[in-house]
Formats: C-alpha cells, structure tokens, sequence
C-alpha cells in the first residue's frame, strides 16, 4: 500500500484551532497595529476560553488606635456579652468609651462623634429563654450617625462567648473600617448657624419709657 502525504495533512488541519487559541489570533493579525493610541485588546477566536481578570484585593484600613464607645446593652444578663464585645474591639487595637448615653437622633450622635473623636457606637440586646441566649449587637458610623452593620449569636452562655469571639470582628469589621475611613474625611459644620430674633428697634420714646 502506498501512503502519501495526506494523513499528516490531516493531522495538521486537525491540530489548527489549538494553535490559533496558543498563539492568540489567527495569522497575520499581528502585522495590523494602529497608527495612534494604544493597541485594541486581542480578540480570542471562537471556540477559545475566555479568560477572567481578578478583581483587585479589597483595601484594609487599619482600625488600632480608633475610639469606639460601647453603649449599654439591653435585656437580661447582659454584661459578660458586652464585655466580651470589648475584649474583641481591643484585641484589634481599638480604643473603647464606656459610660455614654444613648442619644435621640442621627444628627446627635453625629456632634457626639465630633465632640469625643468616636468613629463608631456599639450597643446590642440580649434575650435569655431557658439555657438559650441571643444576642444582637449593633454598629452605628460616628460620620453618619446611622446604624450600618448588625450580627446575631444565640447558643448556651459559653457557646455564645466563644462565637462572638471568633466571629464577631468578622461580621462587623468590613462596616467598623468603613467608620474609620469615614471619620478620617474632612466634614463640614452639620449644625445650622445660631440665630436670635431680636425683635423690631425701640423708637426713643419707647426707650426712654424703659429706662424710667
């Protein structure tokens, strides 16, 4: 039997496609460059995997040295869960203000911020049914004075201490760097100016009558 050149032709037209994806375009197509601007962005042919850019990693902003005041929290037996959100807040270097009371509206807590350079305010509520606790904590941004993040735990009462601690900062750390970065902005004055109304000027014999 006589074999001519045909089956290696046949492999290398079977073998084209995967050398068009290895070398990114089909032949010739380097040779065309635009004059001006940067080069338009290859192609792929048909047939070839797209390939996915990586988004770029999130950016930390570092929260150690950050005031946070932790208000009270509500409900039974409720201290050990906010002392545990302190122990957190201060294993990440962060600075906390005890004492505060709640205030009324968002813009309060906003002059608040700015009176004792706080970035944020956590406060919770914490539910006891039988050997369950729940508990609720609460983040507000100091720039805005609104709440931004939330996380609830439940489990017995050593359960629940072992889940806020290893996942609490998770839960609400993406939202307490928010608040740093946000306080770190210039802000404008947020109150309106003082005004004081007067009244209309006194006529002299008005005036005169006032100091009899």
């Amino acid at each position: 039997m006589v074999r001519g050149p045909w089956p290696r032709f046949a492999r290398l037209i079977a073998a084209g496609p995967l050398l068009v994806c290895l070398a990114g375009g089909p032949a010739g197509a380097s040779a065309k460059r635009p004059v001006h601007g940067k080069a338009p962005a290859k192609k792929l042919p048909k047939g070839c995997p797209a390939v996915k850019p990586e988004p770029p990693p999130a950016a930390v902003v570092p929260v150690a040295g950050a005031k946070v005041a932790v208000l009270a929290f509500s409900g039974d037996d409720a201290e050990p869960v906010r002392r545990q959100i302190m122990h957190v807040l201060r294993g990440k270097g962060m600075k906390t203000m005890t004492g505060l009371r709640p205030v009324d509206s968002p813009e309060q807590f906003r002059e608040m911020s700015a009176t004792l350079n706080l970035v944020a305010y956590v406060d919770g509520e914490v539910a006891v049914d039988g050997t369950t606790v729940s508990a609720t904590v609460f983040l507000r941004n100091g720039s805005s004075g609104m709440r931004t993040a939330s996380a609830t735990f439940a489990g017995d009462r050593r359960s629940l201490g072992t889940a806020i601690a290893k996942d609490l900062w998770g839960r609400i750390g993406p939202a307490m760097g928010d608040a740093v970065a946000d306080a770190a902005k210039p802000h404008k004055n947020l109150r309106a100016p003082m005004r004081l109304n007067a009244g209309s000027p006194l006529t002299n014999q008005e005036a005169a009558e006032a100091t009899d």
